[in-house]
């Protein structure tokens, strides 16, 4: 099932707890490989998974084939999360409230994940 949503709402958290809402910005592609996002101490917590569950062998060949280091290379950080039932990684970064610049950061860096799982999925499936 694809998802109509075309906008990722980020909330300031604090406490674990949402705050309140610091910008709703429209995504191009890839909306539905993210799993959360929330700006905490002014920074972007942006979680990014794949599109369906995925077996042991799928998980490890994924986490494996994932150009990790790219993020790097555009300035972000990223964690990656094997605890979870799918393959997960956290980007993160410095929110700035220039709403262009913000969507554009949150674009390039859903799009190159989105772009990611597909070519990932095309070498395993």
């Amino acid at each position: 099932m694809e998802l109509d949503a075309k906008a990722l709402v980020l909330m300031e958290r604090e406490d674990n707890i949402l705050k309140q809402e610091l910008g709703s910005y429209e995504i191009e592609k890839g909306l539905n490989l993210v799993y959360k996002a929330y700006v905490e101490d002014n920074r972007v917590y942006l979680f990014l998974t794949t599109k369906d569950d995925v077996t042991d062998d799928e998980f490890t060949e994924i986490f494996d084939k994932y150009q990790v280091e790219k993020y790097s290379e555009m300035g972000y950080e990223v964690a990656e999360i094997d605890d979870e039932y799918n393959p997960m990684w956290c980007v993160t970064f410095d929110y700035t409230d220039d709403y262009d610049e913000m969507a554009a950061m949150l674009n390039e860096i859903i799009g190159f994940h989105f772009d990611e799982i597909n070519r990932i999925y095309d070498e395993i499936r």
